[in-house]
């Protein structure tokens, strides 16, 4: 009896707000305890350190409110859910999304032997952004459509959880490019110093246009339109290392954000008009600009905000692993120089290569997941995971295709014994070998990638935007394509429903015109009011009539 007693209080103190009256009121005395004893108990079990939900009663809860048994977790409830969910996840899925490192190419393979083993999804979902603007005259192919290698990720993870030594590994692929840009800046500040030297004379110094390609996150609208229009089309890469720098810098501009993002996602026509000469008017054919950001998970509702509009499905989220109670290593994991360097021979090589790719047996794994998810969620009625999968195939083919051509650039360097200059040779003289190599490469052991990286996409989606997105669904405020905008005569719940109907076939049609407001009691007194003006007449146990004119 002490032991059920103090194990009860233990798990009831999460949603009893440590109320010792209120336990005590809970919890029985069992076998003749004695009320001072039983408060004992419950003394020890209030004094014990405060930890998280228990998973049992995570677990309880969850079926609860899943079987509609009349009430809602508040704010403080649903966020220690997702903390017990994301423990689980942690725990019981890490085996389900280990990578095959062996299956991976040099680059890949240094890039995560760099970070600790838990730490190697999220360091392949941060990388494969910069993969895909470093091979920006690559297009493959992916639902019919030449699409290039555009990604947007974010990694979310608490403060000290390892997001930090993502830092080192992002440089090292974009090495090339950001040696590149400093001399252009180094340019821009020259022009700047002249311009301030000239700024009383006639003639000033003409801005020079420098095709910058590593932008910084901390810019405006106009600004990071410029420098997007003068990459010569090529990608754009951002990084940043703290994701509130944008929901700050954008804050009254986050739609903008939001759209340039989209566009980016999908390479499509990015123009920005203004009327005047001096502002900034941009017009770019195929907007190409791949990001990553890093932030807590709070943080990412602050660039999130809107979760209708299409680019929450077009992030890549990964999360870093709960390291609260982790150990610390006398030997950190750290990028090796060997690794750097090998990292920079096959970053050197992806921007060689130029043209289209048509990779059938990737595009026939993607549409297997895909089938195997519609089939998942068609049994559970998961419209918001069924939605969700749309984008994850492409996105993780996208990924993959980026895996694929650090394989081959692997495999040309090993054939010219590392020799740069004829590799580049190669590569001008034969177009079609890397290509060809490109297709060899969709070999079991990449392609058995695909499952674990889409599930992991999935999962990390459902996990931190599921409620948000079946709330934002039900709003008064939003319109699906199949209502109509404006309500005519026969779009009323009364005028939905048979002459005969029952009290449930109300509460569906009052659900999918009112949505969560619509409750049980709410359709009750709605069908009385109907009883007392005359409208309806009950006919049966919850069944009702409409009458008609004359009766």
């Amino acid at each position: 009896r002490n032991t059920k007693t103090y194990e009860l209080a233990l798990a009831l103190r999460h949603i009893t707000d440590y109320d010792r009256a209120l336990l005590a009121r809970i919890i029985p005395c069992y076998d003749g305890f004695t009320e001072a004893e039983k408060l004992s108990c419950i003394d020890s079990a209030l004094k014990r350190e405060k930890t998280k939900m228990p998973r049992e009663l995570a677990e309880v809860l969850k079926a609860l409110r899943g079987r509609g048994m009349g009430f809602e977790l508040d704010e403080e409830f649903d966020e220690a859910l997702d903390e017990v969910e994301a423990e689980a996840l942690t725990e019981g899925a890490q085996k389900r999304w280990e990578l095959n490192r062996k299956s991976l190419p040099a680059g890949v393979r240094d890039s995560l032997a760099a970070v600790s083993p838990a730490m190697a999804m999220p360091t392949l979902v941060a990388i494969m952004p910069a993969i895909g603007a470093l091979a920006t005259g690559v297009r493959v192919m992916i639902n019919g459509r030449l699409t290039s290698l555009n990604l947007i990720a974010y990694i979310a993870g608490h403060s000290a959880s390892g997001k930090g030594d993502l830092d080192p590994i992002v440089e090292a692929w974009m090495a090339e490019i950001i040696a590149q840009d400093e001399v252009y800046q180094k340019a821009e500040e020259e022009w700047r110093k002249k311009k301030q030297q000239a700024k009383n004379k006639k003639e000033q110094p003409e801005e020079p246009k420098l095709p910058r390609r590593y932008i910084t996150m901390n810019n405006t609208v106009a600004n990071l339109a410029e420098c997007l229009s003068r990459t010569d089309g090529k990608h754009a890469f951002s990084f940043t290392p703290e994701a509130d720098t944008v929901s700050l810098k954008w804050r009254s501009s986050i739609s903008d954000f939001s759209i340039m993002l989209r566009q980016a996602y999908d390479g499509s026509r990015y123009e920005r008009e203004a009327r005047s000469v001096d502002a900034v008017n941009v017009h770019i054919k195929r907007l190409l600009w791949n990001v990553v950001m890093c932030g807590t998970p709070d943080a990412i509702y602050r660039v999130v905000t809107n979760y209708t509009d299409g680019f929450q499905t077009r992030l890549a989220v990964a999360r870093t692993p709960d390291n609260t109670y982790a150990a610390r290593r006398e030997k950190p994991f750290a990028l090796t120089p060997s690794g750097a360097a090998r990292i920079w021979n096959i970053q050197h090589v992806l921007q060689l290569f130029g043209g289209d790719l048509q990779l059938t047996r990737l595009q026939m794994r993607a549409d297997r997941w895909l089938e195997k998810e519609r089939q998942a969620c068609m049994l559970d009625g998961d419209d918001t995971r069924a939605r969700q999968r749309f984008r994850i195939a492409p996105t993780t083919m996208r990924m993959l295709t980026g895996v694929i051509l650090c394989r081959v650039a692997e495999r040309l360097l090993q054939a010219h014994h590392d020799n740069m200059a004829e590799v580049e040779h190669s590569i001008q003289t034969q177009p079609e070998e890397w290509r060809e190599l490109a297709v060899k490469a969709q070999v079991p052991t990449v392609l058995d990638l695909f499952d674990p990286i889409a599930d992991y996409l999935l999962d990390n989606a459902l996990f931190f935007f599921r409620r948000r997105i079946e709330q934002a669904m039900h709003s008064a405020d939003y319109v699906d394509c199949s209502q109509r905008k404006i309500k005519g005569k026969n779009d009323g719940i009364f005028a939905q429903l048979s002459p005969e109907f029952t009290l449930e076939q109300a509460l569906r049609i009052a659900k999918s015109e009112k949505g969560c407001e619509a409750t049980q009691e709410n359709v009750s007194k709605m069908i009385y009011n109907w009883k007392q003006v005359g409208l309806v007449k009950r006919i049966g146990r919850g069944r009702y009539a409409k009458c008609s004119p004359t009766t």
